[in-house]
């Protein structure tokens, strides 16, 4: 078993994903909870935000929503294995346990509890483990602290970003739509999006659509029909660019779905 596994935990309300694939790459994407995960076994060369950081054995990892990243994993030199888990948590639950977040994203190291993050089988292992990492990646990536020197964009850069998003969500599909509608040359717009969320102006579109597609496929929508209205070609199409993104098929995602309705 080398591919993705995908679940939804009930008790927390979230995702959770181990991946054993060695040479597993992933397409520049975001996830709108936070990710926090850990490095069980070999190690993750990550893109965050358009900057590189090197994740290994017993690294825990912290990633904030909507900060883009991208990685391939690769195996342990003297094993061969690979496996990386990664739980995406809604802010509402964090809220609803009173826990702190990091001011930023980043990695600590901690080899015991990476360790345990490769055996998380229940629920409530996986709420415990939640509520000892993300203290101590709070911790670590605190403001002031000797970790937190990523350079910030200025105000020009925020306000452009911020009016590719609207248009974006207004519904713009197109790169050289997104440049009219924010007044800059597609030249500007394409060394803005890829200097500060670490993709261009193309990748960020597909990425907008598969987004979409995700919470379509949550929703009970058949993979053929969400391909189609996500504007992708065919469904194969869909299905490559949605696993390159996820790390794991439309059709994984809706059976641990599924899972999670079914009554115990």
């Amino acid at each position: 078993m080398n591919r993705s596994e995908v679940r939804r935990v009930r008790l927390v309300d979230l995702e959770q994903v181990r991946h054993q694939q060695h040479g597993q790459e992933w397409a520049p994407h975001w996830h709108e909870e936070w990710s926090f995960g850990a490095i069980v076994q070999g190690e993750c060369r990550c893109s965050v935000a358009g900057r590189p950081f090197l994740a290994r054995t017993g690294d825990l990892i912290a990633i904030a929503p909507g900060v883009v990243h991208t990685g391939a994993l690769t195996a342990s030199a003297h094993s061969g294995a690979v496996l990386a888990t990664m739980l995406y948590v809604p802010t509402t639950w964090l809220d609803q346990v009173g826990l702190a977040v990091p001011t930023r994203s980043g990695s600590v190291r901690d080899l015991a509890l990476a360790c345990q993050a490769g055996d998380l089988t229940s629920p409530e292992d996986v709420q415990a483990w939640l509520l000892r990492a993300i203290p101590l990646l709070a911790e670590t990536l605190r403001p002031g602290s000797s970790a937190n020197t990523d350079p910030m964009p200025g105000e020009a850069v925020r306000a452009l970003i911020g009016r590719v998003q609207s248009a974006v969500l207004a519904g713009e599909q197109t790169v050289s739509g997104l440049a009219r509608r924010c007044d800059v040359s597609r030249e500007r717009l394409h060394r803005v999006l890829k200097q500060w969320l670490g993709m261009a102006p193309g990748e960020y579109l597909r990425a907008v659509r598969l987004h979409r597609a995700k919470h379509l496929v949550i929703q009970g929508e058949p993979a053929a029909s969400v391909a189609a209205e996500c504007g992708f070609s065919d469904q194969a199409h869909f299905t490559r660019w949605f696993k390159r993104t996820f790390g794991y098929t439309p059709g994984d995602l809706a059976q641990a779905v599924s899972r999670q309705s079914a009554p115990d």
